[in-house]
């Protein structure tokens, strides 16, 4: 099985075609498709479906495509690991960060390191834990910062304790529930989650679980952190914030923070990676400037 197979393969998905797929990679598009066709000989399975409009996969290319994005991903690690062993410092990091953590620490981690090192090139997204959970299985991403649960991370990954951050329950000044003191009253409001369960966007129902009530349930779930602060505006719906991005909102949208008496949990972020794969030297380093970061 050959990494350029592989290679194309990929293309092929994120191209929608073969004529697609043969244009970009500059080969031919019968030899493309001989390719690929010596790719489902050596499975022994059909591995896509070609149409007019294009080619889809059946089930077993799309076994073939996860396999070989973490196949893809990992030669390519291997070559930028032994090239910065010989320092030769180039190649790429891939990462996701929680909004809370691009506003405050990568910044600051990232300002030193590519200064320093100016033939690597930072791919970063934004993204929480479970929801790019996939990208880390497949190699897509290198490591996340995330929110996480310490004591429920799934089988293959593991976390490193990273830092904590405050959450405030939050809603527009015009909110009849604005001035609420007890997590009891915000039972039956219009919540608006960040993420979906068991993301961190429903981690208040932790606070309301601590106090012996029944979480809400959230009658909108929004993953954009952009656009969440407007949808507060003019609206009865109640939120959570990290207290970084609350406060650059709370003037710029007339939010306030809903000062319940009850104590409500702190965020852990943490570096979330899969276990079984190591990390080149310069994915090291710049870790080691997020955890430095972190710290001061």
């Amino acid at each position: 099985m050959k990494i350029q197979t592989l290679k194309a393969l990929l293309r092929i998905n994120e191209m929608g075609s073969i004529r697609a797929a043969a244009l970009a990679l500059h080969i031919s598009q019968p030899a493309l498709t001989l390719a690929i066709q010596q790719l489902e000989d050596e499975v022994g399975a059909p591995l896509l479906i070609r149409t007019k409009r294009g080619v889809t996969f059946t089930a077993y290319g799309n076994a073939v495509l996860q396999h070989a994005q973490l196949i893809v991903s990992e030669s390519q690690r291997i070559n930028e690991e032994i090239a910065q062993m010989r320092g030769h410092w180039e190649g790429q990091i891939r990462l996701s960060s929680a909004p809370a953590i691009s506003l405050t620490i990568l910044p600051q981690a990232l300002r030193p390191f590519m200064a320093k090192h100016t033939g690597i090139k930072v791919h970063c997204i934004d993204g929480l834990s479970p929801m790019i959970n996939p990208a880390l299985r497949s190699g897509g991403l290198d490591f996340a910062l995330t929110p996480v649960e310490l004591d429920n991370i799934e089988p293959g990954l593991t976390v490193e304790p990273l830092c904590e951050r405050k959450i405030v329950i939050a809603a527009h000044k015009s909110n009849p529930l604005a001035k609420a003191t007890r997590l009891e009253e915000l039972q039956s409001a219009r919540w608006l989650y960040a993420t979906p369960r068991p993301g961190p966007g429903a981690h208040i129902e932790k606070a309301f679980s601590a106090a012996g009530l029944e979480p809400p349930k959230p009658v909108m779930i929004c993953e954009s952190l952009l656009t969440l602060p407007d949808l507060l505006v003019d609206s009865n719906f109640v939120t959570t914030l990290p207290n970084i991005i609350f406060e650059r909102a709370q003037h710029t949208h007339d939010l306030c923070a809903i000062p319940v008496q009850e104590p409500i949990p702190t965020l852990q972020i943490g570096i979330l990676r899969m276990e079984s794969v190591p990390l080149t030297p310069a994915t090291q380093e710049l870790l080691s400037w997020i955890r430095f970061a972190a710290n001061n």
